[in-house]
């Protein structure tokens, strides 16, 4: 922008942080710990489990293996590592009579086989059980022909993410940023803990279907919420601040898992605390609604209260007509003033920021959430030391994500993160040892945790504050589009080329890092309010800035010279 513009009269009044913006942000800091909880739960619940026929005829404990019941399957010589793969078909089973076996275990491996050839579908599966003693996939048989569901349920959970991300920003603009919140966190725990009832996988599906829709909408509207009562770089901080919950909500899902093994214990444990959330909401002055957005409305008496209240908790003392003053001057204060996403699209500054952000969290949704939901088949090694390991990258990708936006800048640091992220991911194939392969995976996933917290603060500064939601909502709704697909390139794909997910992942974050260079420099900005603002803000400092400023400076030593030139013949004509 050419200039900044005025003071924010809200921040002017209550200062850029104080105890009452603590205690504010402090309730809502529990929205990512559970939105995390319930987005990642399916790590746990639906993961990848060793499997194996198991006839009826047998009568075979639950658990016990059995290795003979399948035919194999030659796939040949690899020719890169010289080893003979030969794997068990377990969708089907021998023909034999499984009963004449159990009467007399001495004919197994005659009757088998002579009759090796004569295969039929197999009925019954029993599973892996030492980590898990039931998990989706053993209770409803997520094998063979029902495999796809696998893929399928997740990334429906992944469509109710993006529909819960737009509609929650259209009501929460409507109806207020605190009343949404409340209503999606009561739903959240209502469907969350439901969903451990479910007696069909259409019915599970479903049901987390609505808690998609429901944690995304609390989340969302609560972040909202705080980063339109801060400023400085408290935005920085706590824009960044409230992602952290969400990877000790991942560190700790482990821990859970092995207190409630079950899946269906594990989904109540992690829904039923949602309570202490709704709990901190309806207390009364805890926290009130959001005075932007009651300013936005026209509401300024309703406002003027809550900051009153705020400017004396932080020991503020202004007067209380400033802020009718400076709504008065910026033109806000109407309930007309309300716009929606085509405002977003209709100045060509605007549009451009807006198009780069949504690609920006199309490409870290669907890096991250195809790394992390897949982290058993794409990332090698144990599961619960995968996810415990990623979760303290994820804390440090997020305390040094504060640091770089605080002294590189918004625009430079997630550059340069999503460089390094699709860069490490692109070279994974070309690696040939197991241990590579994990460290590449862990850095490459390390910094889009990093990129994929900073898009959210980049998001909220760039976009005006009569579209801020809407702009978030529907940026997260892209978000969501690439996190649907995640669960068919990083499984489905990877099963017929395995090097496939990681080249797709790094390509589209390399292209990214170079996009996000179009977009403008937020960093010690004050937040623009209207569309004009936005547009003005967007078009000064948008486009290829660094180019811009080297243009810029490129016509200033022109200038100079052209001065120069103009001052030596008239020294001389005064000699």
């Amino acid at each position: 922008m050419s200039q900044k513009f005025e003071n924010d009269p809200i921040l002017k009044r209550i200062g850029n942080f104080g105890k009452w913006q603590a205690r504010t942000v402090g309730a809502f800091s529990l929205i990512g710990f559970f939105f995390g909880w319930q987005m990642l739960a399916v790590t746990v619940i639906v993961p990848e489990v060793d499997y194996w026929c198991s006839p009826a005829q047998l009568q075979l404990e639950v658990g016990e293996k059995v290795n003979w019941t399948s035919p194999k399957i030659d796939y040949g010589t690899d020719k890169h590592s010289g080893i003979h793969h030969l794997h068990q078909d377990h969708c089907k089973v021998f023909d034999v009579d499984y009963s004449e076996i159990v009467d007399n275990p001495k004919i197994r491996i005659r009757k088998v086989k002579s009759l090796h050839n004569a295969t039929r579908v197999c009925k019954r599966w029993d599973y892996e059980r030492s980590t898990w003693p039931e998990t989706v996939v053993s209770q409803f048989d997520l094998v063979c022909d029902k495999e796809y569901w696998r893929s399928l349920s997740q990334s429906i959970y992944m469509f109710g993410i993006m529909v819960g991300s737009i509609g929650s920003g259209l009501l929460s603009d409507k109806f207020g940023r605190k009343r949404v919140t409340l209503i999606a966190a009561v739903g959240t725990m209502i469907f969350g803990v439901s969903v451990a009832f479910s007696t069909s996988m259409v019915i599970f599906t479903f049901l987390r279907w609505c808690v998609a829709v429901c944690s995304v909408s609390m989340f969302t509207c609560g972040y909202v919420y705080c980063m339109e009562i801060v400023g400085g770089n408290w935005v920085t901080y706590i824009g960044i601040g409230l992602e952290i919950p969400w990877s000790f909500a991942y560190m700790l899902i482990p821990v859970v898992s092995w207190v409630f093994p079950a899946w269906n214990q594990f989904t109540m444990a992690v829904s039923i605390p949602v309570i202490l959330m709704i709990i901190l909401l309806l207390i009364p002055g805890m926290v009130p609604e959001s005075p932007r957005w009651l300013l936005i409305q026209g509401r300024i008496d309703d406002a003027d209260k809550i900051l009153d209240c705020a400017s004396k908790i932080n020991g503020k003392n202004i007067e209380k007509t400033n802020i009718s003053t400076e709504v008065n001057k910026e033109g806000q204060g109407s309930g007309d003033s309300i716009s929606n996403i085509l405002d977003l699209f209709k100045k060509p500054g605007l549009r451009r920021s807006t198009l780069i952000m949504y690609y920006l969290f199309f490409t870290n949704s669907f890096v991250y959430y195809g790394l992390t939901l897949n982290s058993g088949s794409l990332i090698p090694g144990d599961l619960h030391i995968n996810i415990i390991v990623s979760a303290i990258l994820e804390i440090l990708a997020n305390v040094l994500t504060i640091f770089s936006f605080i002294y590189a800048g918004r625009r430079l640091s997630v550059c340069i993160s999503m460089f390094i992220g699709g860069f490490c991911l692109i070279i994974i194939p070309a690696v040939s040892a197991t241990i590579g392969k994990t460290i590449l995976a862990q850095i490459g996933r390390f910094t889009i945790t990093g990129s994929f917290s900073m898009v959210f603060v980049y998001a909220v500064e760039i976009f005006p504050t009569v579209v801020r939601n809407v702009g978030l909502g529907s940026s997260s709704m892209f978000a969501r589009i690439g996190s649907i697909i995640a669960p068919y390139i990083g499984r489905e794909c990877g099963k017929l080329f395995p090097a496939a997910p990681v080249l797709i992942f790094g390509a589209s974050s390399l292209l990214a890092s170079l996009l996000v260079l179009f977009l403008p420099e937020t960093r010690n900005n004050t937040l623009p309010d209207t569309i004009e603002e936005g547009e003005l803000f967007n078009a000064d400092n948008g486009g290829f800035a660094l180019c811009k400023k080297k243009n810029m400076l490129e016509q200033e030593e022109a200038l100079k010279e052209e001065k120069l030139d103009e001052e030596v013949p008239s020294a001389n004509q005064k000699t």
